[in-house]
Protein backbone atom coordinates (compact mmCIF):
# COMPACT_ATOMS: atom_id res chain seq x y z
CA UNK A 1 0.00 0.00 0.00
CA UNK A 2 1.22 3.53 -1.06
CA UNK A 3 -0.80 5.98 1.13
CA UNK A 4 -0.01 10.20 1.33
CA UNK A 5 -1.94 10.74 4.23
CA UNK A 6 -2.49 14.57 4.36
CA UNK A 7 -0.50 15.97 7.41
CA UNK A 8 -2.40 17.50 10.49
CA UNK A 9 -1.08 21.19 9.51
CA UNK A 10 -1.69 20.95 5.54
CA UNK A 11 -4.42 22.85 4.09
CA UNK A 12 -7.67 20.95 3.06
CA UNK A 13 -6.83 19.02 6.94
CA UNK A 14 -9.23 21.24 8.28
CA UNK A 15 -12.06 19.14 6.81
CA UNK A 16 -12.60 17.78 9.71
CA UNK A 17 -9.96 16.97 13.13
CA UNK A 18 -6.63 15.28 12.58
CA UNK A 19 -7.63 13.07 15.39
CA UNK A 20 -10.66 11.99 13.32
CA UNK A 21 -8.68 11.47 10.46
CA UNK A 22 -5.99 9.12 12.13
CA UNK A 23 -8.69 6.78 13.13
CA UNK A 24 -10.04 6.97 9.49
CA UNK A 25 -6.26 5.99 8.50
CA UNK A 26 -5.92 3.41 10.81
CA UNK A 27 -9.29 2.28 9.53
CA UNK A 28 -7.60 1.62 6.24
CA UNK A 29 -4.51 0.00 7.55
CA UNK A 30 -6.09 -2.62 9.62
CA UNK A 31 -8.56 -3.05 7.18
CA UNK A 32 -6.27 -4.11 3.99
CA UNK A 33 -3.37 -5.07 6.62
CA UNK A 34 -0.59 -5.14 3.74
CA UNK A 35 2.37 -6.81 3.74
CA UNK A 36 4.46 -3.77 2.59
CA UNK A 37 3.09 -0.30 3.32
CA UNK A 38 4.61 3.37 3.05
CA UNK A 39 2.90 6.44 4.30
CA UNK A 40 3.73 10.48 3.45
CA UNK A 41 3.42 13.04 5.58
CA UNK A 42 2.91 11.95 9.42
CA UNK A 43 4.45 14.46 11.14
CA UNK A 44 5.37 12.80 14.33
CA UNK A 45 6.10 8.94 15.53
CA UNK A 46 3.43 9.35 17.58
CA UNK A 47 1.26 9.60 14.48
CA UNK A 48 3.16 6.34 13.30
CA UNK A 49 2.17 4.65 16.59
CA UNK A 50 -1.42 5.58 16.36
CA UNK A 51 -1.87 3.96 13.36
CA UNK A 52 -0.22 0.60 14.47
CA UNK A 53 -0.76 0.31 17.92
CA UNK A 54 -3.55 -2.72 16.96
CA UNK A 55 -0.87 -4.33 14.54
CA UNK A 56 2.04 -5.35 16.76
CA UNK A 57 3.24 -8.17 13.84
CA UNK A 58 4.27 -4.69 11.87
CA UNK A 59 8.00 -3.02 12.48
CA UNK A 60 7.95 0.66 11.42
CA UNK A 61 10.69 2.49 10.22
CA UNK A 62 10.91 6.17 9.99
CA UNK A 63 13.53 9.25 11.13
CA UNK A 64 14.40 9.55 14.94
CA UNK A 65 16.25 12.05 16.72
CA UNK A 66 16.66 12.28 20.37
CA UNK A 67 13.62 13.94 21.04
CA UNK A 68 12.39 14.61 17.21
CA UNK A 69 10.62 12.38 14.68
CA UNK A 70 10.44 13.03 11.13
CA UNK A 71 8.37 10.63 10.11
CA UNK A 72 7.60 11.33 6.40
CA UNK A 73 8.06 9.14 4.86
CA UNK A 74 7.38 6.25 7.25
CA UNK A 75 7.87 2.26 5.84
CA UNK A 76 6.02 -0.86 7.60
CA UNK A 77 6.86 -4.72 7.34
CA UNK A 78 5.21 -7.53 8.42
CA UNK A 79 7.85 -8.69 10.66
CA UNK A 80 6.31 -12.46 11.10
CA UNK A 81 6.18 -12.35 7.06
CA UNK A 82 9.80 -10.98 6.32
CA UNK A 83 13.40 -10.80 7.76
CA UNK A 84 15.49 -7.35 7.53
CA UNK A 85 18.92 -7.90 6.45
CA UNK A 86 19.74 -4.27 6.36
CA UNK A 87 18.24 -0.76 6.12
CA UNK A 88 18.99 3.04 4.97
CA UNK A 89 18.20 6.41 4.63
CA UNK A 90 19.31 9.18 2.79
CA UNK A 91 18.36 12.66 2.57
CA UNK A 92 17.16 14.33 -0.90
CA UNK A 93 19.78 17.14 -2.11
CA UNK A 94 23.25 17.72 -3.51
CA UNK A 95 24.77 16.87 -0.78
CA UNK A 96 25.31 13.54 -1.81
CA UNK A 97 22.69 12.39 0.79
CA UNK A 98 23.47 14.12 4.52
CA UNK A 99 20.89 16.62 5.23
CA UNK A 100 19.37 18.78 2.92
CA UNK A 101 16.69 21.41 1.73
CA UNK A 102 17.09 20.57 -1.68
CA UNK A 103 18.27 21.77 -4.69
CA UNK A 104 16.00 24.58 -4.19
CA UNK A 105 15.31 25.35 -0.42
CA UNK A 106 12.38 23.71 0.34
CA UNK A 107 10.90 21.38 3.11
CA UNK A 108 13.67 18.88 3.89
CA UNK A 109 12.86 15.29 1.96
CA UNK A 110 14.16 11.63 2.13
CA UNK A 111 14.23 8.37 1.08
CA UNK A 112 13.76 5.23 3.13
CA UNK A 113 14.50 1.75 2.53
CA UNK A 114 14.59 -1.51 3.83
CA UNK A 115 16.14 -4.94 2.35
CA UNK A 116 13.88 -7.75 3.27
CA UNK A 117 14.10 -11.30 2.90
CA UNK A 118 11.27 -13.95 2.59
CA UNK A 119 12.49 -17.66 2.09
CA UNK A 120 15.07 -17.60 -0.62
CA UNK A 121 13.86 -14.40 -1.99
CA UNK A 122 15.81 -11.09 -1.34
CA UNK A 123 14.26 -7.66 -2.12
CA UNK A 124 14.59 -3.90 -1.73
CA UNK A 125 11.22 -2.14 -0.36
CA UNK A 126 11.58 2.14 -0.50
CA UNK A 127 9.46 5.03 -0.17
CA UNK A 128 10.03 9.01 -0.56
CA UNK A 129 8.04 11.65 -0.36
CA UNK A 130 9.58 14.35 -3.55
CA UNK A 131 9.36 18.22 -3.17
CA UNK A 132 7.07 19.64 -5.73
CA UNK A 133 9.59 22.33 -7.05
CA UNK A 134 11.11 20.85 -10.93
CA UNK A 135 14.57 21.80 -9.65
CA UNK A 136 14.05 18.79 -6.31
CA UNK A 137 11.85 16.87 -8.59
CA UNK A 138 14.58 16.36 -11.51
CA UNK A 139 17.78 15.98 -9.09
CA UNK A 140 15.53 13.65 -6.78
CA UNK A 141 14.90 11.48 -9.84
CA UNK A 142 18.24 11.39 -10.76
CA UNK A 143 19.63 10.57 -7.22
CA UNK A 144 17.14 7.47 -7.18
CA UNK A 145 18.16 6.29 -10.03
CA UNK A 146 21.57 6.36 -9.32
CA UNK A 147 21.88 5.42 -5.68
CA UNK A 148 19.43 2.31 -6.15
CA UNK A 149 21.18 1.07 -9.56
CA UNK A 150 23.89 -0.42 -7.28
CA UNK A 151 21.98 -2.95 -6.24
CA UNK A 152 21.56 -6.32 -7.76
CA UNK A 153 18.28 -7.43 -5.83
CA UNK A 154 14.63 -6.15 -7.06
CA UNK A 155 13.65 -3.12 -6.15
CA UNK A 156 10.04 -1.88 -4.70
CA UNK A 157 9.28 1.67 -5.02
CA UNK A 158 6.53 3.22 -3.37
CA UNK A 159 6.19 6.83 -3.13
CA UNK A 160 4.15 10.50 -3.40
CA UNK A 161 6.55 11.42 -6.07
CA UNK A 162 4.79 15.17 -7.23
CA UNK A 163 5.02 14.01 -10.81
CA UNK A 164 2.32 12.72 -13.02
CA UNK A 165 3.12 10.65 -16.14
CA UNK A 166 3.97 13.19 -18.86
CA UNK A 167 6.23 15.08 -16.95
CA UNK A 168 9.88 15.12 -18.06
CA UNK A 169 10.81 14.81 -14.50
CA UNK A 170 8.78 11.62 -14.14
CA UNK A 171 10.84 10.30 -17.76
CA UNK A 172 13.69 10.65 -15.78
CA UNK A 173 12.62 8.87 -12.43
CA UNK A 174 11.36 5.59 -14.84
CA UNK A 175 14.01 6.09 -18.06
CA UNK A 176 16.83 3.58 -16.77
CA UNK A 177 15.85 1.56 -12.95
CA UNK A 178 12.10 1.39 -13.54
CA UNK A 179 9.24 0.61 -14.40
CA UNK A 180 5.68 1.37 -13.23
CA UNK A 181 3.27 -1.17 -12.08
CA UNK A 182 -0.17 0.43 -13.01
CA UNK A 183 1.32 -0.35 -16.43
CA UNK A 184 1.98 -4.19 -16.03
CA UNK A 185 -1.31 -4.75 -13.90
CA UNK A 186 -3.16 -7.64 -15.16
CA UNK A 187 -6.38 -6.11 -13.75
CA UNK A 188 -7.69 -2.66 -11.83
CA UNK A 189 -10.30 -2.19 -9.42
CA UNK A 190 -12.00 0.52 -7.31
CA UNK A 191 -12.82 -0.35 -3.97
CA UNK A 192 -15.38 1.22 -2.11
CA UNK A 193 -17.99 3.73 -3.55
CA UNK A 194 -17.02 5.43 -6.75
CA UNK A 195 -18.28 8.20 -8.07
CA UNK A 196 -16.22 9.98 -10.32
CA UNK A 197 -12.80 10.34 -11.98
CA UNK A 198 -11.93 13.24 -9.23
CA UNK A 199 -12.44 10.35 -6.85
CA UNK A 200 -9.76 8.26 -7.94
CA UNK A 201 -7.17 11.49 -8.32
CA UNK A 202 -5.24 13.78 -5.78
CA UNK A 203 -8.18 16.48 -5.70
CA UNK A 204 -5.54 19.31 -6.95
CA UNK A 205 -3.79 17.42 -9.40
CA UNK A 206 -6.42 17.05 -12.26
CA UNK A 207 -9.69 15.50 -12.71
CA UNK A 208 -9.14 12.58 -15.54
CA UNK A 209 -7.99 9.47 -14.12
CA UNK A 210 -5.21 7.65 -14.92
CA UNK A 211 -3.33 10.88 -15.94
CA UNK A 212 -3.61 12.68 -12.88
CA UNK A 213 -1.61 9.98 -10.65
CA UNK A 214 1.45 10.90 -9.09
CA UNK A 215 1.24 8.10 -6.39
CA UNK A 216 3.23 5.41 -8.14
CA UNK A 217 4.66 1.85 -7.39
CA UNK A 218 7.97 1.53 -9.25
CA UNK A 219 9.89 -1.86 -9.80
CA UNK A 220 12.57 -2.55 -11.35
CA UNK A 221 13.77 -5.93 -13.02
CA UNK A 222 10.40 -6.29 -14.14
CA UNK A 223 11.10 -10.03 -15.39
CA UNK A 224 11.28 -10.94 -11.73
CA UNK A 225 7.48 -9.21 -11.16
CA UNK A 226 4.02 -10.29 -11.67
CA UNK A 227 1.64 -7.84 -11.23
CA UNK A 228 -1.58 -9.25 -10.35
CA UNK A 229 -3.57 -6.71 -9.11
CA UNK A 230 -3.87 -2.48 -8.82
CA UNK A 231 -6.52 -0.67 -6.60
CA UNK A 232 -7.78 2.53 -5.65
CA UNK A 233 -9.82 2.56 -2.10
CA UNK A 234 -12.17 5.66 -2.70
CA UNK A 235 -14.45 5.29 0.77
CA UNK A 236 -15.42 8.19 1.76
CA UNK A 237 -15.99 8.38 5.95
CA UNK A 238 -19.33 10.54 6.68
CA UNK A 239 -18.59 13.04 3.04
CA UNK A 240 -14.98 13.52 3.22
CA UNK A 241 -11.92 11.73 2.40
CA UNK A 242 -10.04 11.06 4.82
CA UNK A 243 -7.19 12.67 2.23
CA UNK A 244 -6.95 14.45 -0.58
CA UNK A 245 -4.84 11.18 -1.82
CA UNK A 246 -6.49 8.04 -1.93
CA UNK A 247 -4.76 4.68 -0.79
CA UNK A 248 -2.96 2.64 -3.59
CA UNK A 249 -3.30 -1.11 -2.54
CA UNK A 250 -0.99 -3.19 -4.84
CA UNK A 251 -1.25 -7.06 -5.65
CA UNK A 252 2.23 -8.45 -6.94
CA UNK A 253 3.95 -11.55 -6.25
CA UNK A 254 8.22 -11.80 -6.84
CA UNK A 255 9.34 -14.80 -9.02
Amino acid sequence: MNFNTMCDFCKGSHYFEYSQRLEKIQHIVETYQPDLISLQELRSGQHVNKIFKNLPHYQTVFSQYLLMDYADPTLAFNKEKFTLLDQGQFWLGPKSGDFSLGWKMALPRQVHWVKLKFKDKVFIFASSHLDNRLENLIGSAKMINAFFSKFQVPILFAADTNMTTDMKEYQVLVEDLFINTFNLKESFKVKGAYQDDKDLCYLRKGKVFPACRVDHILISQPKRWKVKEFSIDTNKYGKTFPSDHRPVILSIELN
